[in-house]
């Protein structure tokens, strides 16, 4: 089934059958018999950490996702599954051992037999487009160590609970979720669903949400892949074909449909996540998370659906309490209806979950920067005639924005909150002279471009016309 490139290639073992010539599985029953699945001899304490990820044409990013586990990893195993770039040779290269696994339209059976692989007592399955901090990946070996050497976590623990951060095309985190990578290496332990598989956890997690995932995979480049939108659509559909009220697979469908970028496509991805939640089959609260996001999201400026939006939020915070997205939410619409002390008291619980954790909150809407927070904070202070609290938000506002002069992506997330806030384009502009030199038409035109790609295009007009009359 595997074939490993090597001068001790005639050193066939159970583990490179059944073969065809090609060295390559026949069937999916096939590559799920491989039975080879080591735990290891390891003492008490001993951590062998595994390596493990399934490629295709990744060359320019293998490099990075084996570097992080280089010198703390026991072995790096690749499984590729019909790269036509440099990817194979690379790994090989970067001293990984490297399978061959013929693609069949099954993440997890490529997945699975990846871990089959390994040796290790524990597992780490990142894919090509993600990778760890060095610093964390120190404190991952030193917690699997722990777990590793106390008899009664030992058993207790499968997985480990960690911190997935999003982030664009300039590093900048768009988002931060969270998963689980890292197991314990046992049979038991392999993941189930052709897409968007997943690992169905036997024991518990050890939440170690300090410990950081960088995930490229989100930056809008990727969204340019049209071939792999409409494979994953094709592979969905199979799948809801087959299990018609499951409704992750429906979540799933509805976020690749979604990407198309058409009101054709979102309206179809609507009604796919309503129906998804309606379901007496509750989906993982992960993926729940999609369809919550999207539908309020897209019900947010709709008058008629605000009360709606709202019990959404309410929802989505009983399944995800630790997602002050949905607090954020709700304190929008609260403060649209003139609820302001309902929306002043999420306010202040997002903004205490930045200043009392030592973690980053999960959000995806409040980082890099958080200035909306503080937008909605000054509109709730306002509404309740507070005018110290109207001030100190202001302060804050002010000097996010100075911090972040020369970043015209600072200055859009301002604007895109300001606007949203139902704030105009006057004020905008003067709370902008205050930081920006509006004689200068070098920064005049990091606030036209900021405008623009806040999609406010009138305003970003009017700024050009200053730019031009000042040149």
């Amino acid at each position: 089934m595997s074939k490993k490139k090597s001068k001790n290639k005639k050193k066939n073992t159970k583990l490179n059958q059944p073969r065809r010539e090609s060295g390559r599985p026949q069937t999916l029953r096939q590559a799920q018999s491989v039975q080879t699945r080591h735990t290891g001899a390891a003492a008490p304490g001993d951590v062998r950490l595994s390596q493990c990820m399934i490629v295709k044409n990744e060359e320019k990013n293998i490099e990075k996702a084996l570097g992080w586990a280089r010198d703390y990893a026991f072995e790096q195993i690749v499984v590729d599954t019909g790269s036509t770039d440099r990817t194979v040779e690379l790994a090989e290269g970067l001293g990984a051992k490297v399978y061959h696994f013929e693609w069949i339209n099954d993440f997890s059976a490529a997945k699975n037999f990846a871990m089959d692989q390994a040796k290790g007592n524990w597992i780490a399955i990142l894919d090509a487009d993600e990778y760890m901090p060095l610093n964390d990946v120190r404190e991952l070996m030193g917690v699997l160590k722990r777990l590793q050497s106390d008899p009664v976590k030992a058993k207790q623990y499968d997985s480990i609970l960690n911190s997935w951060v999003h982030l664009d095309d300039n590093d900048n985190v768009i988002a931060v979720l969270t998963n689980q990578r890292i197991f314990r290496n046992s049979p038991e332990l392999r993941y189930a669903g052709k897409i968007h598989e997943s690992v169905k956890i036997k024991h518990k997690y050890f939440d170690a949400t300090n410990l950081r995932i960088m995930h490229t995979g989100y930056s809008m480049s990727t969204f340019t892949e049209t071939d792999k939108r409409k494979r994953n659509i094709k592979m969905l559909r199979d799948e809801l074909e087959h299990d018609p009220n499951n409704p992750e697979m429906m979540i799933y469908l509805a976020d690749s449909i979604k990407s198309a970028g058409t009101e054709e496509s979102r309206a179809e991805a609507e009604q796919l996540y309503l129906k998804a939640l309606a379901c007496d089959t509750q989906a993982n609260l992960a993926i729940k998370r999609l369809a919550y996001d999207f539908l309020i999201r897209r019900f947010l400026e709709k008058k008629e659906k605000k009360e709606k939006t709202i019990k959404l939020c309410d929802d989505a915070l009983a399944d995800l309490p630790g997602n002050i997205d949905y607090r954020y939410y709700r304190a929008f619409l609260n403060n649209q209806l003139g609820n302001y002390k309902l929306a002043r008291d999420d306010l202040d619980k997002c903004e205490r979950a930045f200043t009392d954790s030592n973690t980053v909150p999960e959000t995806r809407i409040l980082l890099p920067c958080p200035i909306p927070l503080f937008v909605q904070s000054r509109i709730s202070a306002s509404g309740m005639g507070d005018e110290q609290a109207v001030v100190t938000n202001s302060t804050i506002i002010k000097a996010m924005l100075a911090d972040g002069k020369n970043r015209p992506e600072t200055a859009e997330v301002y604007i895109k909150a300001m606007l949203h806030g139902s704030v105009s384009s006057d004020d905008v502009l003067a709370e902008l002279a205050d930081i920006y030199d509006f004689d200068d038409p070098r920064e005049l035109i990091i606030v036209a471009r900021a405008a623009k790609d806040s999609g406010a295009i009138g305003l970003a007009q009017h700024i050009m016309e200053i730019a031009s009359g000042v040149m």
